[in-house]
């Protein structure tokens, strides 16, 4: 995986994306399409598959164990709750 982070100079936050890119000829190539324009400086995490799949099983494992004291059902009322509080802040439903 390469994580690529563009910072915006003019005052703007800065944004990350994921990407999958193979690296060929000395060059990475995206496996899929990114929002960056020709010739943008960007900054380049690089994370072998295996270290990626490694770091989201620790963050998946971590969230279990702070759920595990509550009901599936309880959480997924408590998500559900948030989305239509969300939206209802976002488009005033």
């Amino acid at each position: 995986m390469v994580y690529v982070h563009k910072t915006f100079h003019k005052g703007g936050d800065g944004m990350s994306q994921v990407i999958e890119a193979i690296f060929e000829n000395g060059v990475f190539r995206p496996l899929q399409p990114v929002e960056i324009t020709d010739r943008e400086v960007v900054s380049i995490k690089i994370l072998s598959s295996g270290e990626w799949q490694s770091r989201f099983e620790r963050v998946i494992e971590k969230i279990h164990k702070k759920t595990a004291q509550y009901r599936a059902e309880d959480i997924e009322a408590d998500i559900l709750f948030a989305v239509k509080e969300a939206r209802n802040r976002k488009y005033g439903d």
